[in-house]
């Protein structure tokens, strides 16, 4: 128990940035990170050593944040809620603008392959290093700067396709 009350202490405010950056909310970013610490527990048995403990622990904050995003709906309540008008704001056909590109990135991501995907969501939005991602795939360095380009290729033709239609 004091061994992973250390992780806890080494660890989790980097594992909460990681899921700051994936959630843009504090507490929901505190909540995963809960949720992640309290899974890593229960399974650090299955822990294999092949990547960092922070990897390991991304992984684990990341899976459960897909997890509650394929629970909510598009666009809650609070969301929508917390657009207000100031002078300086953007109008509603900019806010409407915006968030249709969002959502045809959002897809285009959605749309990757594997390991394309994982690639992409770990190092973009988990702030993870391509040197971190390729030991957790048992990769080199350049298979995961590879994959990474090819998926933000991916999601630019895919985001340009999206525009013309």
């Amino acid at each position: 128990m004091a061994a992973f009350k250390e992780i806890y202490q080494e660890y989790g405010k980097k594992v909460y940035r990681f899921l700051l950056s994936l959630t843009g909310s504090p507490q929901e970013a505190e909540e995963l990170l809960q949720e992640t610490f309290y899974q890593a527990f229960l399974h650090v048995d299955k822990f294999e050593g092949r990547c960092s403990i922070y990897t390991w622990l991304c992984q684990i904050g990341k899976n459960a944040w897909l997890q509650e995003r394929r629970r909510k709906s598009r666009f809650s309540e609070k969301e929508l809620g917390e657009l207000t008008l100031s002078d300086n704001s953007p109008s509603p056909e900019d806010i409407s603008v915006r968030r249709e590109e969002y959502e045809r990135i959002r897809r285009a991501v959605q749309r990757l392959e594997e390991p394309y995907r994982e690639v992409f969501v770990m190092h973009v939005f988990g702030g993870v290093k391509l040197r971190e991602i390729a030991l957790q795939y048992g990769k080199t360095e350049s298979w995961a700067r590879v994959t990474y380009y090819r998926a933000k290729q991916k999601i630019c033709e895919d985001n340009e396709r999206g525009k013309e239609v």
